[in-house]
């Protein structure tokens, strides 16, 4: 890993893919071997990642330094200014502040549902109204995939990003199962999502 200067000189874009995607998704590949992941609650596998990230990923050294803070809410808090938190943040000095909402996705009648992952008030919608990344421009959200056809599901998830004020979007081309999307928010401001997908079956 190299030492957290080198990533002073990087665009944003390129931080949050090196220092936060491709980390998640080495702890997202040891998660996957215990077999179990696909009968786990959202909070379960989005516990064992985080532990992963702490601990077995090329950032676990700058965690373990206290260089980057992982912060996870096992279940949703919310202050007494009815502040909601996302699943997982990441605080790296002043370089970056980004916050991350994982939707399991589940079967519902006969059916593997987007629906909660595209959700106004429970997923994608909660960076659009400001209640996650308030003042950043950028968030990400994950996808737990526990069955059902992977390449469908996120068909299924881009085509219902046009229902989320969404301008664009397009692959992550340095990794798979990802993709970016650009959203008009509430206040008028762009945000950039980054979506991966975790498929554990």
């Amino acid at each position: 890993m190299f030492p957290l200067f080198w990533y002073r000189f990087q665009e944003k874009e390129q931080l949050i893919i090196n220092i936060v995607l491709k980390p998640l998704v080495e702890a997202y590949k040891i998660a996957k071997k215990d077999e179990r992941m696909i009968s786990y609650d959202e909070n379960t596998i989005t516990r064992d990642i985080v532990w992963y990230l702490k601990n077995n990923t090329s950032i676990s050294s700058l965690y373990q330094k206290r260089t980057i803070a992982i912060i996870m809410r096992p279940k949703e808090h919310i202050t007494i200014d009815e502040i909601c938190e996302p699943d997982i943040k990441f605080i790296i000095n002043t370089l970056l502040w980004m916050e991350i909402e994982a939707k399991r996705i589940y079967k519902e009648h006969n059916n593997w549902s987007t629906l909660e992952y595209l959700s106004e008030e429970d997923g994608i919608g909660r960076f659009l109204s400001g209640k996650y990344s308030k003042n950043e421009d950028h968030g990400g959200m994950i996808g737990y995939i526990q069955k059902g056809n992977l390449s469908e599901i996120i068909s299924d998830i881009k085509s219902g990003l046009t229902n989320c004020n969404c301008k664009k979007y397009s692959d992550i081309d340095v990794m798979d199962n990802s993709m970016s999307s650009v959203h008009s928010r509430k206040n008028n401001d762009d945000i950039i999502i980054y979506h991966l997908f975790f498929y554990f079956s």
